[in-house]
């Protein structure tokens, strides 16, 4: 299952559970030496309160800690369900995954409280425990500083996650017993169905990042009102597309053969980064981008025709496997900058980009060269394949849509501050695009919607493009 940045999101949990536990050992040591004659434990034992306490230290860190001063302190949210109720309306993975996370988070409270103290293992208690916790959190996350805010729609999921551990640990007691009371078994089972809604939650979140995710945001430049007046005969379905190609260590494996560099790589922000003599080859995190830099460049103007340096990039492309047909091809000049910070001419760079309209690929490939012949080479193509045929929303529908969301791109000639927010536009054409979605992973189908935008008193032409597959 592909779960987008969920990933970032359970290397965070797990990472913060690392340097939690660190933290747990000691301080549960210290602790057991002033209560061990009181509260003496066996060492399963030992192993469960210290994990609890690990527990405890990793959701104060996750909650209470500073939020980068977002500006939402002493913000609330009152209103129940009302994040869930966004999170499914607008199908956001991000909005999914903050629910699913929010419900993970206190599972092991579930767990983790009738297994110690069990007194504590009746359904209504840990209900209780976990509702008191979470409000707490809340309460907390307001009178402390770092950017927090109060959400009731937290407390409710939090609860709900202490009630899914609680049934998760009730599954697991009434399979290791021969003869239950009748009542424990309804109350297990019963307690399971909290299991249902979980396990859905985390799917949606996951199918979510994986289909029809678009990199609009909320747009300044929409209109308040608008209409689609086009009579075209317009494409009713259109295929997406997924990301692919190698992974970083085989991509690196390849260009260490192609560029004729070897040794131990290292690895910086999420790149691997290769260095001998004067060589450096760079690969990005999702493993397509690249960049090698043969040499320092000399700085002196290259004497020789576009059509010269073309040829001569394309001979160094192919002799190393790395070039590809179908790329549209530019050639410039390039600046250099004298030591008294002056500019110059440079050199050559040849441009392969991929084609506006080929859903199979973005970005493209670069080389530079100088009198000494070519110095760097790099590269941002990223391919595409076809993932599945989407059902497409007239662009009238795709409008509507546009208007209730503000999920969009718009784009208009009016002046400031009638370009902030146009009163009304009428869309005259519609096109059908492609456009990245959900961090470049995606390459999505979109309506390109060109019109006239008006604003006391003003008109201008624009456009604005749309998502146009059916969620």
């Amino acid at each position: 299952m592909y779960f987008g940045d969920m990933g970032s999101n359970v290397r965070t949990m797990l990472m913060t559970g690392a340097f939690g536990l660190m933290i747990a050992v000691p301080a549960y040591a210290l602790l057991w030496l002033f209560t061990r004659r009181r509260f003496p434990a066996k060492p399963g034992t030992h192993v469960l309160r210290c994990l609890f306490l690990a527990y405890v230290i990793c959701v104060g860190m996750l909650t209470l800690a500073p939020d980068g001063g977002s500006g939402t302190q002493g913000s609330a949210n009152l209103l129940p369900l009302s994040s869930v109720l966004f999170a499914f309306r607008s199908g956001s993975s991000v909005a999914l995954q903050l629910l699913f996370l929010n419900v993970l988070l206190f599972m092991p409270l579930g767990i983790f409280l009738p297994w110690i103290f069990p007194k504590t293992g009746k359904l209504h208690r840990i209900a209780l425990i976990s509702f008191c916790s979470t409000l707490l959190i809340e309460t907390l996350q307001v009178i402390l500083p770092g950017g927090r805010a109060f959400d009731v729609d937290d407390i409710l999921l939090n609860t709900w996650g202490g009630i899914v551990g609680y049934s998760l640990f009730s599954l697991l007691s009434l399979c290791g017993k021969k003869r239950t009371a009748r009542p424990s078994r309804i109350v297990a089972w019963a307690a399971a169905l909290a299991l249902l809604p979980a396990v859905f939650l985390g799917f949606s979140a996951a199918e979510n990042a994986r289909e029809f995710k678009y990199n609009f945001s909320y747009t300044l430049g929409v209109p308040e009102q608008a209409e689609y007046t086009g009579r075209d005969a317009l494409p009713a379905a259109a295929m997406t597309y997924v990301r692919t190609g190698p992974s970083q260590e085989e991509l690196l494996s390849v260009l260490m053969e192609a560029f004729s560099i070897s040794g131990p790589p290292e690895a910086e922000y999420g790149y691997l980064i290769l260095r001998s003599g004067g060589a450096s080859l760079s690969v990005a995190p999702h493993g397509d981008s690249w960049n090698c830099l043969l040499r320092e460049p000399t700085g002196l103007p290259g004497k020789k025709t576009d059509e010269q340096a073309a040829s001569e990039a394309e001979a160094f492309l192919r002799e190393r496997g790395l070039w590809t047909d179908g790329l549209q091809r530019t050639v410039q000049d390039t600046l250099g900058v004298n030591a008294d910070g002056t500019e110059r001419p440079d050199g050559k760079e040849v441009l392969y980009e991929a084609q506006e309209d080929d859903p199979t690929r973005i970005g493209g490939l670069s080389v530079l060269s100088d009198s000494g012949g070519i110095y760097s080479v790099s590269s941002s193509l990223a391919q595409f394949v076809p993932y599945r045929e989407a059902e497409l929303m007239p662009p009238d529908e795709a409008l509507m849509e546009v208007l209730n969301t503000h999920q969009c791109y718009a784009v208009s000639d009016l002046k400031a501050p009638a370009s902030v927010h146009p009163q009304t536009a009428v869309f005259d054409k519609a096109e059908l695009l492609y456009m990245y979605g959900y961090g470049m992973q995606q390459n999505l189908p979109v309506w390109k919607l060109s019109g006239t935008f008006f604003s006391d008193g003003e008109q201008a032409a624009g456009y604005l493009l749309a998502p146009a597959a059916r969620q």
